[in-house]
């Protein structure tokens, strides 16, 4: 990660104890899933930890800021990202170039996923480790139904913080260490348990 982004990353950090905080989670939340990585999940949990009475308003900013955010980055997707010759424009290759785990390579890989699970993705986005801002990007990109986006966002990040407010409160500081050095085999566990819940439904 950049030095800029570290820098970002710990001031988005130390806004959790402000009067603030709700206002810094809402652009942190909106940045991350439009065009810049931030901690917006540690943020998050580090506030809810401090103030649990909050936990609703907090999941009800993170939840907005997200939402906003991938209006944001379905708007790139759809009328900047490529050209009309179909090519990366000038923007991608930045994107590509300098936001850490934003790769071509994983462009192309969601691309796959968006062809073989449609909607279900947005449900299932959430809860891997690949950052939102890549899907509301690639929404806009595969013109998907901008409603449906809108709506599948909305319930999908609700969904996120709300069990991520709870999580923090029923396991404290334990919880955030979980999520920040191990969060790719505890998120592909809840993503397991997510499509096997939509299985289920599907079934019965």
């Amino acid at each position: 990660m950049k030095d800029w982004l570290k820098s970002l990353y710990i001031r988005s950090l130390q806004l959790a104890n402000t009067k603030w905080s709700v206002w810094a989670l809402f652009i942190c939340a909106f940045a991350d899933a439009s065009f810049l990585p931030m901690p917006t999940q540690l943020f998050f949990m580090t506030l809810v930890l401090i103030n649990s009475k909050k936990s609703y308003q907090y999941v009800l900013f993170a939840t907005l800021g997200t939402f906003f955010g991938a209006l944001l980055g379905y708007a790139i997707g759809h009328f900047a990202w490529l050209d009309v010759n179909g090519e990366f424009t000038g923007l991608a290759r930045f994107v590509f170039d300098n936001i850490p785990g934003f790769t071509e390579s994983v462009y192309q890989y969601i691309h796959i996923q968006y062809v073989k699970w449609d909607l279900l993705i947005l449900f299932i986005a959430p809860f891997i480790p690949i950052p939102y801002k890549i899907i509301s990007i690639s929404s806009g990109v595969f013109d998907m139904n901008i409603l449906v986006f809108l709506l599948g966002t909305l319930f999908s990040q609700c969904l996120r913080f709300y069990l991520l407010a709870f999580m923090v409160i029923k396991l404290g500081p334990w919880v955030l260490k979980i999520f920040e050095f191990k969060t790719k085999p505890l998120a592909i566990l809840i993503a397991a348990g997510v499509a096997i819940a939509i299985i289920a439904i599907k079934i019965f």
